[in-house]
């Protein structure tokens, strides 16, 4: 699978979708957790306020006390921005 190359890749940078992410999330959320913590970032576009959060919360329960950051430019990216242990709004164009 896709999971599967990219972990034998680590440094890499973790990107997906709203989409992508909703399967993922649903399907395989251990695997796409461990995808995750091995990136030195994970981007996450299109994605719904509440898969935004969810992605946060779910890394900040499998960091093994790493600290999660998030960063968004819009009203859509509040709840993302709170659930993080550090959260970094940018003003943008939304």
């Amino acid at each position: 699978t896709q999971l599967a190359n990219y972990r034998r890749t680590p440094g890499k940078v973790l990107v997906v979708d709203g989409i992508s992410l909703g399967l993922l999330l649903e399907h395989f959320p251990i695997d796409f957790v461990q995808a995750a913590l091995l990136a030195p970032a994970a981007v996450a576009s299109r994605c719904s306020p509440e898969q935004k959060a969810a992605i946060v919360k779910l890394l900040k329960s499998s960091a093994n006390g790493r600290l999660v950051a998030a960063i968004g430019d819009g009203g859509n990216d509040v709840s993302m921005i709170q659930a993080a242990h550090v959260g970094i709004g940018i003003p943008g164009k939304e």
